[in-house]
């Protein structure tokens, strides 16, 4: 199974783990349905929303392991 990670787009990460769609749109709201960010690194879509992208990270990570 890949490993999530901020290298991967948006579209991957809720293409691979679609159980995290209610956290992403915890930390960025509407903008995880938007198709601008889609193909852009979570790294990137983070830092957009002036988030810190490894505590962002952390918080998917620790919601995949329930």
């Amino acid at each position: 199974m890949e490993k999530l990670s901020l290298k991967m787009t948006l579209r991957e990460c809720l293409e691979k783990f679609p159980q995290l769609e209610d956290t992403l749109y915890r930390l960025i709201e509407e903008c995880v349905y938007c198709e601008g960010f889609k193909d852009e690194p979570l790294e990137e879509v983070f830092k957009a929303h002036k988030l810190n992208p490894e505590t962002a990270l952390k918080e998917l990570l620790k919601e995949l392991e329930k």
